[in-house]
């Protein structure tokens, strides 16, 4: 049986926050899907512990690989990925740790209907009071995460996610002005091929800016078809990665005191061949919101 969606995730050393990710995806989390409707590829971008298809207690269809040849980028590991993907649409997840709302895959499969080349993409969300980042130096730690979890039952109800976030700096204007990058999507496997996947060239510490790029090149090949989804999206779970340890992309990273963003936008403009720039494109909407506390995040106040 050919599945609906193939769904990449890519894990680099996340043994806590993984397997939480892989539940969020699959089925009876997700709401509206049956068993056979997802495919699950676990990209392994080289973990001290390798993964293990043994860590999902799931009665799904999971794939583990491993890429042991991707660098400290996830590049490679999401187009291997994608790749090996089954169904016509896929799905990525480019990091391990965001859970998923359990109306993700409904919504997006619904609002790709719209034409063949449409891109769905979400918003992503911290879990905790703020941006992790900040919080992880106001004592925020993954025991807190763990408390905040079993405080709203989860996973019994998963949109009570949004009591327990706060909007990612790349989404901190909720829906209404596009985001310069997004934390999941999906769109058709030929589409994705077509204009190249993730570009390997971005080999910085967690893929530096390779995400803004790939959302700039794939908007633009939506056009009209680009949607941004309402009521649904993802929760990243502390793990201290590149960007959402203390300082995010403007702690120091190196003697010349450079710091993380800086190397980022280097490392942006000699691949792409020009600073960065946001596009801005304006997308189309889809969804419905799916709990009271969603409102004030995907359509946050005005700030001047």
């Amino acid at each position: 049986m050919t599945p609906r969606l193939s769904i990449v995730v890519v894990g680099f050393d996340m043994a806590r926050e993984l397997p939480r990710t892989v539940l969020s995806l699959t089925p009876p989390y997700q709401q509206g899907m049956a068993p056979g409707d997802i495919e699950i590829i676990v990209v392994d971008n080289n973990s001290a512990e390798p993964v293990r298809r043994d860590q999902f207690h799931l009665d799904a269809d999971i794939k583990v690989m491993r890429v042991e040849d991707g660098g400290v980028s996830p590049c490679r590991a999401i187009n291997m990925g994608v790749q090996a993907a089954r169904a016509d649409m896929v799905g990525v997840v480019i990091d391990g740790a965001r859970m998923a709302s359990p109306g993700l895959v409904k919504a997006s499969l619904e609002a790709a209907r719209v034409a063949p080349e449409a891109f769905v993409a979400t918003l992503g969300f911290h879990l905790g009071p703020k941006v992790q980042q900040v919080s992880v130096v106001e004592g925020y730690t993954r025991e807190v995460e763990d408390q905040l979890l079993a405080n709203i039952g989860w996973p019994q109800d998963g949109h009570r996610l949004f009591e327990i976030c706060a909007l990612g700096e790349s989404y901190r204007h909720g829906v209404l002005a596009a985001p310069p990058e997004t934390t999941f999507f999906i769109m058709s496997k030929a589409m994705y091929l077509d204009i190249g996947g993730y570009d390997e060239r971005f080999v910085g510490l967690g893929g530096g800016l390779a995400s803004f790029d790939f959302f700039e090149r794939a908007t633009k090949a939506a056009g009209d078809a680009f949607t941004m989804l309402v009521g649904e999206g993802t929760f990243h779970q502390l793990h201290y990665g590149a960007t959402t340890q203390a300082g995010g992309i403007r702690r120091s990273v190196n003697e010349e005191g450079r710091s993380l963003g800086e190397i980022y936008a280097r490392e942006y403009a000699e691949v792409v061949g020009r600073p960065y720039k946001s596009a801005n494109p304006a997308p189309a909407l889809y969804g419905r919101l799916t709990h009271p506390a969603a409102r004030a995040l995907f359509f946050p106040p005005v700030t001047a």
